[in-house]
């Protein structure tokens, strides 16, 4: 008897665990973290900055601190996921309700009259019920709602993450897009002041008219680039306005000179197993866990129910006498449920529940790896920006002395137009291309903000925090 009770226990526990663990499949997964990344950051020279400012604030922006907490309260993406976790919260709540017994109280009375004869009749009294699986069916499903609220609030944070990247993110653009309008209208100027002088040129008779209309046609070309970087502008200010959930005219952001400077002290090389941290990999984890309890719970209905109910109370012929001896009823009633025609059903949900374990887990795979892809491609992209950094303010000083030698001399009638107009196409272009990858540098550091679910703070090698220059970073033209 002992052996058979043994038996079934070891079957019981055999039927219900199944599938459901996933040891062995998150040690699999984690075989897809790097040892390293491929891509390393340049190394940082003292000092490193920081102090007690969060990650945010090491820009240094007032500007962009101001749209970052208009989008922590306002964003409707970050109300849709708050609303979301007081929901899967409010379901925690009542899976734990579940494991406990139900009570409820009543009272009734009631008057007859016939032949001039008046009865009455009252009763109070309190009644009870308990279910209780025996495979601890309720236990699962009190587990696997607390797993999916934890998973909810990640979530929220992997939004509020997710939101503040894209607000930064487009502030750049919408600075980068400022500063490229800054440059066509210095294009358009050298544009007009080289048409000047190709006319004086054509009227004393020191050049053809063909000068004067390809000089023209420059400057022409070069002031209808300025509406589409208007348009680009209003873009960028419309997306931060939904963003932080405010109208456009309250849009408070200035016309800037300068792309935002990236603090490259942030600009550190994290162990790949801190992508764990990430909100969005604890809630594949935590979806994970209550994929497999619902396995669980759900393998928990082959099995015998248990249901207990009672009452207590009193009945009476007046409302004086009731809870006076003789007047107490009780009952107490204990039945055992085991599901017998309904294997079907029971088969079904727990193949839901399964499909829902490998759809977890599929999930937890892919979000690993976005998680993977994102660090490099941040990472790759900080370092290709800043390989790229030197070279082009090198390019960027020649190219402006050529185009001011060239200038000078065709003002002169040392040289031609055509030499005056490739400089001045190459300072553009250089101009760009330097002002583009100061941007592409700030936007790289805000993936890999992104990419390892949130900031850090940078610490000295003896581990403490560094000081950080007291500068402001406004950008906003004069």
């Amino acid at each position: 008897m002992k052996r058979t009770h043994l038996t079934l226990t070891a079957a019981l526990c055999a039927l219900l665990a199944g599938c459901a663990s996933n040891t062995e499949f998150l040690q699999e997964q984690a075989k897809l973290e790097p040892a390293e990344w491929t891509a390393t950051l340049p190394e940082l020279q003292p000092p490193s900055l920081l102090g007690d400012k969060t990650w945010w604030q090491a820009w240094n922006n007032p500007e962009l601190t101001a749209l970052l907490q208009a989008a922590a309260q306002h964003n409707t993406d970050i109300l849709t996921a708050l609303a979301n976790l007081r929901s899967a919260a409010a379901l925690a709540d009542d899976a734990t309700a579940a494991l406990f017994p139900t009570f409820t109280a009543n009272g009734q009375g009631s008057g007859n009259r016939a032949q001039n004869n008046w009865s009455e009749g009252w009763q109070a009294g309190a009644s009870g019920a308990w279910a209780i699986s025996l495979a601890g069916g309720n236990i699962a499903a009190k587990r696997a709602a607390d797993f999916e609220a934890m998973a909810s609030a990640m979530t929220l944070e992997d939004t509020r993450i997710a939101v503040a990247a894209e607000v930064a993110q487009t502030y750049v653009s919408l600075r980068l897009a400022y500063v490229q309008k800054l440059i066509a209208e210095m294009t358009l100027s050298n544009y007009k002041q080289a048409a000047d002088i190709a006319r004086w040129n054509y009227e004393a008779g020191m050049s053809d008219k063909t000068e004067v209309d390809q000089a023209v046609s420059n400057e022409e070309n070069a002031r209808a680039q300025i509406p589409l970087l208007e348009q680009s502008i209003d873009s960028y200010r419309n997306a931060l306005a939904r963003l932080t959930g405010q109208s456009v005219a309250t849009l408070d952001v200035k016309p800037a000179e300068t792309v935002p400077a990236a603090p490259m002290a942030l600009a550190v090389s994290l162990p790949a197993q801190t992508l764990k941290q990430r909100p969005d990999m604890r809630a594949a984890t935590y979806s994970l866990q209550a994929a497999s309890d619902r396995v669980y719970e759900a393998r928990s209905q082959w099995f015998p129910t248990l249901n207990l109910s009672g009452n207590i109370g009193t009945k009476a012929a007046t409302i004086t006498t009731l809870g006076a001896s003789g007047t107490g009823v009780a009952g107490i009633l204990a039945a055992l449920a085991f599901p017998l025609l309904d294997w079907g059903a029971q088969v079904t949900a727990t193949e839901q529940q399964l499909a829902a374990l490998d759809q977890a887990r599929a999930n937890y795979t892919k979000t690993l790896l976005a998680a993977l892809e994102q660090t490099e491609n941040a990472i790759t992209g900080i370092t290709t920006s800043q390989s790229r950094a030197d070279a082009l303010q090198r390019a960027l000083t020649a190219a402006e002395s050529a185009a001011d030698l060239a200038m000078q001399q065709y003002s002169a009638g040392l040289t031609d137009y055509q030499t005056v107009l490739n400089t001045q196409r190459t300072l553009y272009s250089v101009r760009e291309n330097e002002q583009s990858n100061k941007a592409d540098l700030a936007t790289q550091l805000i993936a890999l903000y992104r990419a390892m679910g949130g900031g850090w703070k940078p610490t000295t090698e003896n581990g403490a925090a560094e000081t950080e220059p007291q500068t402001t970073d406004n950008g906003t033209a004069g």
